[in-house]
């Protein structure tokens, strides 16, 4: 159960989700015009929601269930994450129409609760990682996932910021 519990925080919480945020700030104002950038970033967002809730739920059933393993860090941050999780779902629903004067500052707390979920999910899952039998193996492996998506950013970032310029 708790290699379970791993796997699908890593998937969920830890490549889902930032693939979302890459999507939403790579083609929201892309060159490209992809149009179906916002309902990618909602199956990214909600997909990672919910594995990651069933792994978040595994892993409660887990700490509750030993004695032994407290890992008391490592369970506050994951409940403040799916705290914050939840509230960015639920954000979804109460999000002002286009033309409401709120929705520009919406958008400002729905990206910055975004990224600093982001920053508290790599922090957690390199916390859980450390308490993993093989716990070296994993962490490369997920320095693999955060490099890809890192490169994956980096470049898109790149032609987010050249093909404008080609353009004139």
């Amino acid at each position: 159960m708790k290699q379970t519990h791993g796997v699908l925080n890593i998937i969920g919480w830890g490549t889902l989700l930032p693939i979302g945020a890459i999507v939403a700030r790579s083609f929201r104002k892309s060159p490209l015009k992809c149009d179906e950038w916002y309902n990618l970033h909602v199956v990214c967002q909600t997909l990672g929601y919910i594995i990651g809730a069933v792994g978040w739920s595994i892993g409660m059933w887990l700490g509750n269930s030993s004695k032994q393993y407290s890992l008391r860090a490592h369970r506050i941050l994951g409940i403040i994450i799916f705290t914050s999780s939840t509230a960015q779902m639920f954000a979804l629903c109460l999000q002002p129409k286009k033309e409401n004067e709120r929705r520009r500052w919406w958008k400002i707390c729905h990206k910055i609760l975004g990224y600093l979920l982001i920053s508290m999910i790599v922090a957690n899952i390199f916390q859980g990682i450390g308490h993993k039998d093989h716990a070296e193996k994993w962490k490369w492996i997920y320095v693999g996932i955060l490099s890809v998506l890192s490169f994956c950013a980096l470049v898109l970032e790149i032609f987010r910021f050249v093909m404008p310029r080609i353009h004139r």
